[in-house]
């Protein structure tokens, strides 16, 4: 019992003497909460919805004077607190006293606790005092409003409250416990700033080496975000003003652990190093090979961005491992004499560990490239590819997370669990592994990003993500099979969408300045969609890969119910486009039985011209690279006017180019004849340079057109070669 009540005894007086001399500490704290969050509520109470923004970023804590606050003033006391432990003379008064060092250390852990809970607690009292209702408006991507919020309800109050004291507690221990490990005020300090960040520094960095060696690694917003959580301080950029039950519970363990290995290593610490850099030896290499570990790897990313070798990468390795073991071995020596047999051991040690380190994923010894899940341990997996994201077949992936469909919800992305289609993907995933020369040599061609999660709903998914070539793509047995399954057609069918009230349809033309359909008849919008439904469910997925131009876009346009919000039965808004080409035979003859069909049809008598251009990139013709407008580079050109010419042409071109190197392209220019096209002529006209006039002039619309290997005319090759 005497042990226990030793360990957690405090004294009070020492308690209310570390107050009286900081409490400015507290006093400017709660200035700064005050003056950047209540003083402005105050100012503008009479119209607070003018301020519903800012009070809702301030109560999630993404305020920068509140951010500010967090983590600087739990620094400043957790350094003037401890400040004793970094003089001679000073360790020595207090340590003489009668306080055991478990007493000194609890007393002055309840001093700064009290000190940065003080203001975050009486700001809170006066907002929860002043609340009323203040309503913000919150829109979806596609600027449609999705709810209504009282953004400075005492929930959200005390939610604040909460959410800053865990952030305050949690900065706060690891302040203190970069104290115990220094000897002086000014290494507390950067070593408690260090220290906040660097879990966080260290995952990305290590995210940044994978990224760079493992082929496949994925690199998308779900690691950010696990990297921004292991910091309440840096999880608030990613929250929206409060954190899940798990976060939550891991930071309150994290702050007991720490304030329990903080007071092992007060009572372990020699109070004859005080005005030391590092008061334990073993800290010593530890920080020291931190510095150089960051330092080696920023030069060394640094020289890579550089050069084109990936030896200026690793030239720039060695140059941040020298000069940054220096300054590393200065600091936590204090002194620039560190040219010894000990500082060198040291040094042999770190290139060691980064040699084995860096040889380790440059040649994957863990297997992790060649690794395919097994198929039998798959329970559901997502495929996401970007092809044709802005033209393709379906262009709802963005709503995959949206309750559109049936059976989806913003929390459970669409996956597929078929086991067929999960064999595909795994062999699909292998046959990425295989071809890993073939895609990391890709230059000047057609590519996209193809994205693997297995297991997504799991707590530790596995992800991939690959770069392929657009002829792999196409050709691949395991898109197809995926593609034209069942089960991934059913769910983006237009029978599929969660709908309860039909708004309208609008139906774009492919060509630039024919009149739009819009329907809004429930019937005919019925039909129209059933035909669109059984056109994408039959659709292969060679015409789905083409590139060739689309015939339309299909807009559908509803009403749907948000099961999973607070108001379940409030209706929003929204839409989906489908994209119409040649082979959905159902929906164009719906158009053509009712009179739309020749708003879709191109045709020769529309065009005044095509002209034609062979684009070769020559490395030598500074005046050209590839993407260049054909309007700004001098280049042979073929014009043709021959309407059976241009009807071909019209019939054939495609939406982009294959091969960046090497391509054929064209410009569309049209004539505008039509009542439709004069109301809409100034959407037509677009600006270029004219080198006869020397200014810039207006111009006719012109359509850019492509066409790749086997699409190309025999007298357009003829003529250019």
């Amino acid at each position: 019992m005497r042990l226990k009540a030793s360990y957690f005894s405090i004294s009070k007086p020492l308690i209310r003497e570390n107050l009286r001399r900081f409490w400015a500490i507290p006093a400017l704290a709660f200035l700064v909460y005050f003056l950047s969050g209540v003083f402005p509520i105050l100012m503008a109470y009479s119209n607070l919805n003018t301020l519903s923004s800012y009070i809702a970023m301030s109560l999630n804590n993404q305020q920068p004077f509140y951010m500010f606050a967090h983590l600087v003033f739990p620094i400043a006391a957790a350094v003037v607190i401890f400040r004793y432990l970094h003089g001679i003379s000073s360790v020595s008064v207090m340590h003489s006293m009668p306080f055991t060092r478990a007493k000194l250390y609890n007393s002055g852990l309840i001093s700064g606790l009290i000190m940065i809970v003080a203001p975050i607690i009486l700001n809170g009292l006066i907002l929860l005092a002043i609340s009323k209702p203040v309503y913000n408006q919150y829109y979806s991507g596609t600027g449609i409003m999705l709810d209504t919020v009282n953004v400075f309800a005492r929930a959200n109050i005390l939610n604040w409250i909460w959410i800053s004291l865990i952030i305050a507690f949690v900065v706060f221990a690891v302040s203190v416990f970069a104290g115990m490990l220094t000897g002086n005020s000014l290494m507390h300090f950067a070593l408690a700033a260090w220290f906040n960040f660097l879990l966080t520094m260290l995952y990305f960095v290590f995210v940044a080496y994978f990224s760079r060696y493992l082929y496949g690694f994925d690199t998308s917003t779900n690691l950010e975000e696990f990297g921004l959580r292991i910091s309440p301080f840096l999880n608030v950029l990613r929250s929206q003003g409060s954190f899940d039950t798990a976060t939550t519970i891991f930071y309150i363990v994290s702050f007991f652990i720490l304030l329990g290995i903080t007071g092992f290593l007060y009572q372990k610490r020699r109070l004859e190093r005080a005005s030391d850099a590092l008061v334990f030896g073993f800290m010593e290499p530890i920080i020291c090979y931190l510095i150089t570990f960051f330092g080696m790897t920023m030069l060394g990313f640094y020289f890579d961005v550089l050069g084109e070798s990936e030896w200026y990468m690793y030239a720039g390795f060695a140059a941040g491992t020298v000069i940054f073991f220096i300054i590393g071995q200065m600091i936590v020596k204090k002194t620039p004499r560190i040219y010894n047999i000990n500082g060198l051991k040291s040094f042999g040690i770190y290139c060691i560990i980064a040699v084995v380190f860096i040889l380790g994923l440059k040649f994957d010894v863990t297997g992790f490239e060649k690794r395919v899940p097994d198929p039998a341990k798959v329970r559901s997996f997502i495929i996401e590819e970007y092809f044709n994201r802005e033209y393709g077949f379906y262009n709802n992936q963005y709503l995959t997370r949206h309750p559109i469909f049936k059976g989806s919800s913003e929390e459970d992305i669409f996956s597929l669990k078929d086991p067929e289609n999960i064999a595909a993907v795994t062999e699909l995933h292998r046959s990425f592994t295989e071809n890993k020369a073939r895609f990391e040599n890709i230059k000047g061609i057609l590519t996209s990003g193809v994205h693997l999660i297995y297991n997504p709903n799991s707590s530790l998914p596995t992800s991939r993500i690959y770069t392929v070539d657009y002829n792999f793509y196409r050709n691949s047995p395991e898109f197809k099979k995926i593609y034209e399954s069942e089960e991934f057609k059913n769910f983006y069918a237009p029978s599929n969408l969660n709908y309860e009230e039909l708004n309208q349809i609008y139906i774009v033309p492919e060509i630039p300045f024919a009149e739009p359909v819009e329907i809004k008849n429930k019937a005919e919008m019925q039909e129209l969609i059933a035909c669109i439904d059984k056109d994408f469910k039959s659709q292969r997925f060679e015409d789905m890969a083409s590139l060739k131009h689309k015939y339309a876009s299909v807009g559908i346009n509803f009403k749907y119910k948000n099961r999973n919000s607070d108001t379940p039965e409030k209706l929003l808004e929204t839409g989906v486009t489908y994209t119409i080409t040649d082979n959905y035979t159902n929906t164009i003859q719906w158009l053509e039985e009712h009179g739309y069909g020749d708003r879709f049809i191109q045709k020769a008598n529309d065009v005044e011209y095509i002209e034609l251009y062979h684009n070769v990139y020559n490395r030598d013709e500074k005046n050209f690279y590839p993407g260049n407008t054909v309007e700004n580079v001098k280049m042979k050109s073929l014009k043709i006017t021959d309407p059976v010419k241009i009807q071909e042409l019209l019939d054939s071109y495609e939406y982009t180019n294959i091969n960046y190197n090497d391509y054929y392209s064209g410009v569309i220019v049209y004539r505008w004849d039509s009542d439709y096209q004069q109301q809409h002529i100034d959407d037509y006209m677009y600006e270029r340079f004219d080198e006869k006039f020397g200014r810039v002039v207006a111009s006719k619309y012109q359509k850019q057109i492509y066409f790749n290997e086997g699409n190309v005319p025999d007298y357009v090759l003829e003529y250019f070669n």
